[in-house]
């Protein structure tokens, strides 16, 4: 009685066969997923766009970068991102609860997941631990505190001509104690940049810099001043500047890490994703002419820019 069956040689034939289908299938799923991760993020950075428009309507002036506690942005819009729950568990004072390394709701708030503060594509944990804070989160986005800054504090390397984040009279939209007006911008909402990707990145670190970028609160921030005098450090951890290129770590590997950990930048292919002041949100490419783009950085140097939709 013939049986039917496959030889060998056939089984082997399709084996192949399925192999290549795999080999083919797999990038365009990939590019499927990465496609879908852009566009959420693209939506956390609207959602922050429309909480800062909504802010300013209330308040009349934008949060600052942070305060002297060392209380972020990124905790001050919390109620305009449906995060009033975790807002109204903080506590807005020095010490005590206050703090954000000792026990308590500002330590316990700042390992909570806020899903509109995180880019889907980046790779890393959901929680680290840091600075004293158990079960950190890392962050996405940081805001734009302008183009004139090349270090986080004074104790640091400063390129001259430029500022550090310790300073108070930045020419950008976040920085120390800042209360940035709509009127403020003068060069226009929609050519000024508000908040941007980070390439957030706990295990790489180049010249005593690490690439670590969160939210809510910074222990190190605690010390800053707001009269002028020097206090506190790694600033950089919620407020980035566009004086270095878009993704200089790649771009340039020979830079120095501080302006690396400035740097804005993404998990993204060619560039970052920002929000603008007027909650448009755009991907700027990372070869863009750094002029052009160190222009979109501050919020009165009188430069006629835009970016094309």
């Amino acid at each position: 009685m013939r049986r039917n069956a496959f030889t060998l040689v056939e089984l082997l034939v399709v084996i192949t066969i399925i192999a290549i289908l795999i080999g083919l299938l797999l990038p365009a799923v990939q590019s499927v997923r990465e496609a879908a991760r852009r566009m959420s993020c693209s939506n956390h950075l609207k959602q922050i766009g429309l909480a800062f428009q909504n802010y300013e309507s209330s308040h009349q002036k934008l949060p600052f970068g942070w305060d002297t506690h060392g209380t972020l942005w990124t905790a001050m819009i919390l109620p305009y991102i449906e995060g009033n729950t975790v807002y109204e568990s903080l506590t807005f004072a020095e010490g005590g609860s206050g703090s954000w390394a000792a026990s308590g709701r500002n330590r316990d708030a700042a390992g909570t997941v806020i899903s509109v503060y995180r880019c889907p594509s980046m790779s890393q944990p959901l929680h680290l631990n840091s600075s004293l804070i158990p079960n950190r989160v890392p962050a996405s986005y940081r805001a734009n505190a302008g183009n004139e800054v090349t270090s986080d504090d004074t104790s640091t390397t400063v390129i001259p001509g430029t500022k550090s984040l310790e300073q108070i009279d930045l020419n950008g939209i976040f920085y120390a104690c800042s209360e940035t007006r709509f009127r403020d911008i003068q060069d226009g909402l929609s050519s000024t940049l508000f908040v941007g990707e980070s390439y957030t990145d706990n295990n790489f670190m180049k010249d005593g810099q690490a690439m670590d970028h969160w939210y809510f609160g910074s222990p190190q921030m605690d010390a800053c001043r707001c009269d002028g005098g020097n206090g506190g450090t790694e600033f950089s951890e919620a407020v980035g500047s566009v004086y270095p290129a878009i993704n200089l770590r790649f771009r340039d590997p020979t830079a120095h890490g501080r302006l690396m950990e400035l740097s804005f930048g993404s998990y993204h292919r060619g560039g970052a994703f920002f929000v603008l002041g007027d909650g448009s949100v755009r991907f700027v490419t990372d070869s863009i002419d750094l002029q052009t783009y160190r222009a979109l950085g501050s919020r009165d140097g009188f430069e006629v820019v835009s970016l094309d939709p």
